[in-house]
């Protein structure tokens, strides 16, 4: 019959192994913890940076573009209001002040803000490739059939630039009264002039009016995230009615008043007047009116009124000042 073999006790040098093997195995386990804790750490990072930061910029980024749209609206009805109280009561002795945001919020620590860039370029009459409106027309005065000639040459421009990282990169500007949107791919006008078209009678005779606004102050540039202001004042408004008059001559059947808008929005100004008049008021092109362009940018657009027997014309000159300017 066999004996139980007894156990013999660890010496000291196997109890050091058995303990640095149960040291290494416990470390072996705490590296392979701290690593996938990590990894999973990194994965949700991961997700976050990839998924919801841009997701939230591009919300952040259109909201921008959607209070710069209201605020563009906002400088044109104070404008327009001063136009307004002008006429009414002779008086131009009031300022306003209209915001604008420049730039988008960022998400703190992952993504910095948009910036925006403001630019003002003042009316110049000697720079006809630049942003500007010309106003010709031919008229008859008192009861000669002596022909008379007018040419009104202004413009200038508003304009925030902002190079949205996630939403669409996008120009906003004023200009003649209108509010237009530039992008890479089109332009559109936001908020119309006071461009108003009237027809009457089976010849389609036209009565127009057209408030022509004129900015005049320094250039301006302003870049950032924050807010600017834009100072504004009227200078003088100049108003002039023009009517049809036919003589036993017939020096004048009807007035034909011409303009010429030479614009980096002149896609914009192209669509809306081929839209008001063509679509809207129903006119036909070669009888009514002419409208063309110059270049493939259409940078200079061309409208002739072929049928107008009243022409109201207003001259609104407007100092601008963009925030310590």
């Amino acid at each position: 019959m066999l004996g139980r073999k007894e156990h013999r006790p660890f010496t000291r040098g196997e109890v050091r192994r058995f303990l640095k093997r149960d040291k290494d195995e416990r470390g072996v386990a705490s590296t392979v913890g701290t690593i996938m804790a990590l990894l999973v750490f990194l994965t949700f990072l991961t997700l976050f940076t990839n998924s919801y930061v841009p997701v939230w910029m591009t919300t952040n980024e259109r909201t921008h573009m959607n209070e710069v749209m209201n605020q563009f609206g906002d400088l044109k009805g104070r404008i327009d209001n001063l136009v307004a109280m002008a006429s009414t009561t002779g008086m131009s002795s009031l300022n306003m002040f209209a915001p604008i945001t420049l730039g988008a919020d960022g998400v703190p620590v992952f993504a910095i803000g948009t910036a925006g860039q403001l630019n003002f370029v003042p009316v110049n009459a000697n720079s006809p490739q630049g942003n500007s409106t010309t106003v010709k027309l031919s008229y008859c005065l008192g009861v000669t059939s002596t022909l008379y000639n007018v040419k009104e040459t202004g413009g200038g421009l508003i304009e925030l630039y902002t190079s949205n990282r996630y939403y669409v990169e996008q120009w906003v500007g004023y200009e003649n009264g209108a509010v237009l949107v530039k992008q890479r791919d089109g332009q559109i006008t936001r908020a119309f002039p006071s461009f108003i078209v009237t027809t009457s009678g089976p010849q389609n005779n036209v009565t127009l009016s057209f408030t022509q606004v004129e900015l005049f102050g320094k250039n301006a540039t302003v870049t950032g995230t924050g807010t600017t202001g834009i100072n504004i004042a009227l200078m003088y408004l100049d108003q002039q009615q023009y009517t049809n008059l036919t003589y036993p001559a017939k020096t004048l059947t009807y007035l034909k008043p011409t303009f010429t808008f030479n614009s980096t929005y002149g896609k914009a100004w192209y669509t809306y007047l081929d839209n008001m008049l063509r679509v809207s008021l129903k006119l036909t092109s070669g009888t009514d009116y002419t409208l063309s362009w110059v270049g493939s940018d259409y940078h200079s657009i061309k409208l002739q009124m072929l049928k107008v027997v009243q022409f109201n014309h207003n001259v609104a000159r407007m100092q601008i000042s963009v925030g310590n300017a």
